[in-house]
């Protein structure tokens, strides 16, 4: 009896497309091993400063993996490319916390909006990834996944931790807030898509969700 694959080739995204958002992933990824590398000797606090420190040699990673899978869509190896000028503004907004006693920003630039909005894109990829002709693609978003829950999870301790007084809860809240008008504004990191704000977490966090192009 013949074997037979019922896997389509049908893809939702062009290779062009898939090397685009990859520069987009890489450019974050790279920003974000940048601002926490730089942030490390400001930072008071001994346990954010190691877990930044680990998180610097993960991002490091993720972005060589992107860079590296870019010649086998047609493109430039190792290159990053931010979506538009409103998301460089918002990367820029994210790494000015600068003063030690600015760590509950920075733990939520990082852990509150960066990371989750990342989880949320590589997760929305990957789900339309084509399992015939798409399985390094599939191989990478899966690390990143993974990889981005863990940290998210750790830098919520942390935050758990350090924001740990009414005051610095809506310090938490309002810096969180700030950074998620100019990512929705940016239009995020996903192609063809824009982010909307919703509470929808049932801790009753803020996150981005995805909704797609057509919505009113």
């Amino acid at each position: 009896m013949p074997l037979y694959d019922r896997r389509t080739m049908e893809g939702v995204y062009s290779v062009e497309q898939t090397a685009q958002m990859i520069r987009h992933y890489r450019y974050a990824e790279e920003q974000m091993m940048r601002i926490m590398a730089g942030w490390i000797a400001l930072t008071p606090e001994l346990m954010v400063k190691l877990e930044f420190g680990r998180q610097v040699w993960d991002c490091a990673q993720h972005a060589d993996i992107l860079g590296k899978r870019l010649p086998e869509l047609r493109s430039r190896a190792q290159v990053s490319e931010p979506p538009n000028a409103t998301l460089v503004m918002f990367m820029q907004t994210l790494a000015n916390r600068e003063q030690p006693e600015e760590t509950i920003e920075r733990l939520v630039g990082i852990f509150r909006v960066l990371k989750p909005h990342l989880l949320s894109v590589y997760a929305q990829h990957l789900s339309a990834c084509n399992p015939v002709y798409e399985p390094p693609t599939i191989r990478i978003l899966e690390r990143l996944v993974r990889e981005t829950q863990e940290h998210i999870l750790k830098g919520q301790i942390l935050l758990e931790d350090t924001a740990c007084t009414v005051p610095t809860r809506e310090r938490a809240v309002l810096w969180q807030l700030e950074l998620e008008k100019l990512l929705v504004a940016a239009g995020g990191l996903a192609i063809g898509r824009r982010y909307n704000r919703t509470a929808s977490c049932q801790c009753g966090r803020t996150h981005l969700i995805s909704t797609p192009n057509w919505t009113p």
